[in-house]
C-alpha cells in the first residue's frame, strides 16, 4: 500500500510553535513512508519490516468516529490517543492511569451514603496535559459528566452516568462523584477518559468533526492523518507525562482491511505488522510464518447470537429461543470451524471472570427437543415444505454479520443449516463492519451474530435490564423480564464482592432460563503480532491490546 498525498487533518490551533514547525517535516515523512512500503522486510518477507519508526496494524473494520464515547466499535484506535482515568491490564486488573490510584472503601476514595447514595473521590495525577498542552483538570470529568447525561448529545451508552447526581471539584486534581445509589463499576466508569472541556464546551458534540476526527487526549499518540477508506496514522507525543524514552515506537498506522482473507495474507507477507483477533481457522497457516508470533489468550468475550425480541415476534416466545438454541450443534462448530480453540460458553460471563458460574441450565445439541419445543409454540409444518409456519406466517428472518468476516460468515451458513433442519428459514445478510455497529445500536436487524467484548468488571445491567435499551445501554435483545432486571440491578447496588457474585450467579441462571440470546462460544483471541516486538501483554477483556502500546519496543 502506498499513502498518497492528501489534504491532512489540521491540529488544534492552540498547539505549541514546534509542533506546528513539525508539520511539513511530518508531511515529508508520509511520503518517504509510502516510497518505502515496499522494500523487503527483515523477515525475508515481503513489505516494510516492523521497526521502532512505523509498525503497521491491519484492522478490521474503519472506526466510525474517534470520539471514545460514541463509537459502536472496538476503542484500539482511540485508546492510543485518549486515555481514561483507570485502565484494565492484561489479567483483568483495573490500574489508575490519569488517576493517582484507584478509589475504594479501604482507601477512602469510595464513602456510601446513609441515604443509599455513594460518594467516589478521584484524585488526579499532577501535571497531566492534553496534546495541546492545556492541564487535564478535574473540571474536563465534570463537564464529561455533565455532557454525557445532557440531551444535547447523544453517546453510545449512558450507563452509569445517569446514575450520577452531580460531581464537585474542590480543586483541579479532585473530582468528587455524587451517585443517587451505590454502582459497583464505578472503578472502571472514566476507562474511557475525560472530554476537554475548553475544546468541546458549548459546542454539538455529535457534529464535532474536528474532535470526532481528531480527538484531543493525553496519550502517547495523536491522529497524523485520517485517509478515508484507507487508513489511519497516529504519530508519537513527544512530551508524552510519562517521560520522553515513551512512546517507543514513533509511528502507527492503522490500515483498514475489512476482508478476513486479505488482511492475514498481507499479515503473512509482511504488508501489515500486528493483527488482533485473529480467526481461529487461520491459526495453522500463521503459526509457523517466519517473524511472527501468535500470541494467546482466554478471552472475556464471547460469540453469540443477538434475537431482536422487539423486531421479530417469534423470539418474544422463550419456547422458539429455547429451541433455536438446543437445534444449535455448537460442539460441532467449535470442532471443525473454529479448529477447537474457541470453547462452547454457555453465557455472558466467561470462566476468567471471578462472577461466573457453572452451575445454569445448559441446552446441548438435541434436534428432536427443537421440534418439540416448536410443536408446543403452535410452529408446525403443515404444507410439509420445511418450514415451519403459525397462523399462515412461516418462521423465517435474516440474520445479519458482519461482512468479510469469513469464520464468521462460515458459522452463519452453519447455523442457517441446523435451523432449517428444525423447520426455521434464516436467510444470511452480510453487513460492512462499519455499518453494522450502527444498524445494532438503532435496533434495525432481526438476529445477529457477533460477539460482546466484555470489561474486566462483571456488569450486567446494560446488556439485560429492561430499562437499557440504546440509546441507554446496550440490551438490544429488547429483553424484558422484571426478575433478571431486579437481579443485575441488584448486583450493580452493592460493592461487597461475595454478595454481588450471589446476585450475578442467580442472574446466569435466569438468563439461561430466559435465553434472550443465543451463546455460543469463547472468544480466545489469538493476537498476531511481530516476534521482535517486546512488551506486549494482551488484554483479554474490551480494553483491547493497546492497553500499554506506550512500552511496545522493537528490538
Amino acid at each position: 500500500m502506498s499513502l498518497p498525498t492528501t489534504q491532512r487533518i489540521p491540529f488544534l490551533p492552540a498547539r505549541r510553535m514546534r509542533d506546528r514547525v513539525s508539520n511539513a517535516s511530518r508531511r515529508i515523512s508520509a511520503m518517504a513512508l509510502g516510497a518505502t512500503m515496499l522494500a523487503c522486510g527483515g523477515d525475508g518477507r515481503a513489505g516494510r519490516a516492523p521497526s521502532g519508526e512505523l509498525l503497521i496494524v491491519g484492522y478490521d473494520r474503519e472506526p466510525d468516529t474517534l470520539n471514545r464515547f460514541s463509537t459502536h466499535i472496538l476503542e484500539d484506535i482511540q485508546s492510543c490517543v485518549v486515555e481514561g482515568l483507570t485502565t484494565t491490564d492484561e489479567k483483568m486488573n483495573v490500574i489508575p492511569l490519569l488517576a493517582s490510584e484507584v478509589p475504594s472503601p479501604e482507601n477512602g476514595g469510595v464513602r456510601l451514603r446513609p441515604d443509599g447514595g455513594m460518594d467516589v473521590t478521584w484524585k488526579l495525577r499532577p501535571g497531566i496535559k492534553w496534546h495541546d498542552g492545556v492541564p487535564f483538570t478535574s473540571a474536563d470529568v465534570k463537564f464529561t459528566v455533565e455532557t454525557i447525561n445532557s440531551p444535547d448529545y447523544n453517546p453510545e451508552s449512558t450507563e452509569g452516568f445517569d446514575r450520577i447526581a452531580s460531581v464537585d471539584t474542590p480543586d483541579s486534581l479532585t473530582a468528587v462523584i455524587h451517585y443517587r445509589e451505590v454502582y459497583a463499576p464505578y472503578a472502571i466508569q472514566f476507562i474511557r477518559g475525560a472530554l476537554p472541556r475548553h475544546m468541546l464546551e458549548g459546542k454539538d458534540i455529535d457534529r464535532a468533526t474536528e474532535y470526532n476526527r481528531n480527538p484531543l487526549g493525553t496519550g502517547p499518540y495523536r491522529v497524523a492523518e485520517w485517509k478515508t477508506g484507507e487508513y489511519i496514522l497516529l504519530d508519537k507525543v513527544n512530551d508524552y507525562w510519562r517521560g520522553p524514552e515513551y512512546p517507543r515506537i514513533k509511528r502507527i498506522l492503522f490500515k483498514f482491511v475489512p476482508n478476513t482473507n486479505t488482511r492475514i495474507n498481507q499479515l503473512k507477507a509482511g504488508e501489515v505488522h500486528v493483527v488482533a483477533l485473529v480467526p481461529w481457522d487461520k491459526y495453522r497457516e500463521l503459526k509457523d510464518v517466519p517473524g511472527l508470533s501468535i500470541h494467546s489468550t482466554m478471552g472475556n468475550s464471547y460469540e453469540h447470537v443477538t434475537l431482536n425480541e422487539r423486531q421479530v415476534e417469534a423470539f418474544r416466545d422463550v419456547r422458539v429461543r429455547r429451541a433455536l438454541l438446543l437445534a444449535t450443534d455448537r460442539e460441532l462448530i467449535a470442532r471443525t470451524i473454529l479448529d477447537g480453540l474457541a470453547p462452547v460458553t454457555d453465557g455472558a460471563i466467561q470462566p476468567i471472570s471471578w462472577a461466573y458460574t457453572d452451575s445454569v441450565r445448559r441446552y446441548p445439541f438435541d434436534l428432536a427437543a427443537a421440534r418439540a419445543q416448536l410443536d408446543t409454540a403452535g410452529w408446525t409444518d403443515a404444507d410439509r415444505d420445511g418450514i415451519r409456519e403459525r397462523n399462515g406466517r412461516p418462521l423465517s428472518f435474516t440474520l445479519m454479520t458482519q461482512a468479510g468476516f469469513a469464520i464468521r460468515e462460515n458459522v452463519a451458513q452453519a447455523l442457517q443449516r441446523q435451523w432449517r433442519d428444525a423447520g426455521v428459514d434464516a436467510k444470511i445478510q452480510l453487513v460492512d463492519g462499519t455499518a453494522i455497529s450502527n444498524l445494532w445500536f438503532e435496533g434495525k436487524f432481526d438476529a445477529m451474530l457477533h460477539w460482546w467484548h466484555m470489561p474486566s468488571d462483571p456488569e450486567l445491567v446494560s446488556f439485560f435490564a429492561s430499562d437499557r435499551t440504546p440509546p441507554a445501554g446496550r440490551n438490544i435483545n429488547y429483553i424484558a423480564d422484571d426478575s433478571l432486571t431486579r437481579l443485575v440491578y441488584a448486583a450493580d447496588r452493592t460493592v461487597r464482592q461475595v454478595e454481588r457474585r450471589r446476585y450475578l450467579v442467580a442472574a446466569q441462571q435466569r438468563l439461561a432460563e430466559l435465553v434472550p440470546e443465543l451463546p455460543l462460544y469463547n472468544v480466545t483471541r489469538l493476537d498476531a503480532i511481530p516476534a521482535t516486538l517486546e512488551n506486549f501483554k494482551g488484554n483479554p477483556t474490551n480494553t483491547g491490546i493497546f492497553w500499554n502500546v506506550h512500552e511496545w519496543q522493537l528490538r
